[in-house]
């Protein structure tokens, strides 16, 4: 009797997942899936000028490793926790142990700049926003970052003299001035 139960169980269970195998080949029998990255959203132009404000007075080469590295948010927090760990390394100590690290290097090269990278830690929103638009937008986001800068500049906020470099992005084309 457990004999024909435990029999007739079993060709249920068989019938069951033939039936659902049937079904699940049939859907992939109708032709390949196409499984598209998702649209990117366009950020306007106010949009990308808010968006890189807490930055676009920075000097270039700080913007630039900001935002390569705001392209990889979970590597911003990995380094954070472990500059947090490693906190009394400074200078070529803590430049040696952090390229040991797998982390891409713009994040790597954050790991000098504690103020910045724990500002994009706690805002890791606004920090992945910025690598997506990076990724999906770099020569608005570019454009945009100068248009902050003029405005600054426009009010008084970006004087000559500071020995900061920026850069005059225009296409293929860069322009560097002392501000």
């Amino acid at each position: 009797m457990k004999l024909l139960k435990a029999g007739t169980a079993l060709f249920l269970c068989c019938c069951m997942l033939g039936a659902s195998a049937q079904d699940g080949f049939a859907y992939q029998a109708g032709g390949p899936i196409s499984q598209s990255a998702p649209q990117s959203v366009q950020e306007s132009a106010e949009q990308l000028q808010q968006l890189v404000a807490p930055i676009a007075l920075y000097p270039d080469a700080l913007v630039a490793q900001i935002l390569a590295a705001a392209t990889y948010p979970t590597e911003i927090v990995e380094a954070q926790k472990w500059v947090q760990l490693h906190r009394d390394w400074t200078g070529d100590k803590l430049a040696k142990e952090v390229d040991k690290q797998s982390w891409d290097p713009s994040v790597k090269a954050l790991a000098q700049f504690r103020v910045v990278l724990d500002n994009m830690n706690q805002n890791l929103a606004w920090t992945s926003e910025l690598g997506d638009a990076y990724i999906n937008q770099p020569q608005d986001v570019k454009q945009a970052i100068q248009t902050m800068r003029q405005r600054a500049q426009q009010a008084g906020n970006l004087k000559h003299g500071s020995g900061n470099r920026y850069e005059q992005w225009t296409d293929d084309c860069y322009s560097t001035s002392e501000s």
